[in-house]
Parts: C-alpha cells; sequence; structure tokens
C-alpha cells in the first residue's frame, strides 16, 4: 500500500512538473535525476513514467534519458479536435457557477499571463496558461471532466513552448482577456468562443512548427 501511495504522488509530482512548463521539447530528463529531486528509490520513478508513457505525455529518448515524445500532424490534429469538444463543455458548466471570487483569482492568473508575455518567460507562460485554464475547467465542479483534460494537457502543453517566437504569447492572451470578459459579463456564448479561437490558434501556430 506504501509503495502504490508512493507511486500516485511521483506520478503526480511528475506530471505537475510538466503541466508547469517544466520540461520542454528538446530537454531530457533520467530517472536518477528525477529520483534525487523527488527524494526517492528510481523503481516509484519509473512506474510513474510508464504510466506517463502510455498516455503519450513522455518518452525514451535513449537508454535512461527520458523526454517529451515528437509531435505528429496527426496527433495534433486528433488532440485538437478532443480539446475543442471536451474544454469547451467545461467552459459552458463553469459559465453558470462563476462568482466574484472565481473572478477574482481569474484575474490574478491573467496578470501572470501578461508577466509571461512581457518578460517571453516561456516556462512562466506554460504554468500561467496551465494555472488559468485549469481555474475555469475546475469550476465546472465535475472532477471526472478535470481529469480527461488533464490527461489531453500532459500530451499538448509542452509544445507550448515552441509558440515563444510565433507571437502566439500575444495573441493567446487576448483570447485570455475575452474569455476573462466574457465570464465577468456572464456572456457562457463568448467564452466559448473565445476558447475555440485560443485553441485553434495555438493549433495553427504549431501545424507550421512541426
Amino acid at each position: 500500500m506504501r509503495r502504490e501511495t508512493l507511486q500516485d504522488g511521483v506520478f503526480r509530482r511528475l506530471s505537475g512538473l510538466i503541466l508547469e512548463g517544466g520540461i520542454a521539447p528538446g530537454e531530457s530528463i533520467t530517472v536518477a535525476s528525477l529520483a534525487e529531486a523527488f527524494d526517492v528509490s528510481p523503481m516509484p520513478v519509473r512506474e510513474a513514467l510508464v504510466r506517463l508513457q502510455a498516455i503519450g505525455a513522455l518518452t525514451v529518448v535513449s537508454g535512461r534519458t527520458i523526454g517529451i515524445p515528437k509531435l505528429t500532424r496527426a496527433r495534433l490534429d486528433d488532440l485538437t479536435r478532443v480539446r475543442l469538444e471536451v474544454e469547451t463543455t467545461a467552459v459552458r458548466w463553469a459559465g453558470n457557477l462563476v462568482n466574484p471570487e472565481f473572478l477574482g483569482d481569474l484575474a490574478s492568473n491573467l496578470e501572470r499571463l501578461r508577466e509571461a508575455e512581457r518578460t517571453a518567460d516561456a516556462k512562466l507562460y506554460v504554468g500561467a496558461n496551465h494555472d488559468f485554464h485549469f481555474h475555469v475547467y475546475r469550476a465546472a465542479g465535475s472532477p471526472v471532466l478535470t481529469g480527461m483534460i488533464e490527461v489531453l494537457w500532459l500530451q499538448i502543453s509542452p509544445y507550448f513552448h515552441l509558440l515563444r517566437g510565433s507571437g502566439n504569447f500575444h495573441i493567446s492572451n487576448e483570447r485570455h482577456e475575452e474569455l476573462f470578459e466574457a465570464f465577468k459579463g456572464a456572456n457562457v456564448d463568448r467564452a466559448v468562443n473565445a476558447l475555440q479561437a485560443d485553441i485553434t490558434g495555438a493549433y495553427r501556430v504549431l501545424c507550421d512548427l512541426i
């Protein structure tokens, strides 16, 4: 039981590292370095890596080195189609539960995104982007739906690092502003449109980069 709990903990921490921008395409990590960073033995790290490889979030680069898998057009197309369906559902559900506390926290997340854009800090942007979106998705009130979206983001969010040089950080933040204003004005359809524009905008840029 202890080993299972430890593996789950390592899996959550490693997933968080990916989602918060800690591993970019082209970067690599080792089992030994992760075990040292998490202060655990290599075994639960290997088990967590197997789970992340199974969903396409990580891949073995060579030997004991692990990295972000190469993104293909077919995989990008599939991820984008599913994101447009699942994430817009979360936005619609969240739109019915907006309150002042939610808007205040979303505004704070939006300011972190602006700071990441101003400093061209890709890791800060990827982490802030995750926090902004998942603040919305969790507001939908469905742990099952949020879990589905997290699996999608484990596969796509590392590639947001590639958007820095394209000007997409600025364009995406315009969509984030629209999403915030839509929630503020209780306009769910406008919020959905803003999210769809955000997802498809990143998709178009990534299509040109892969």
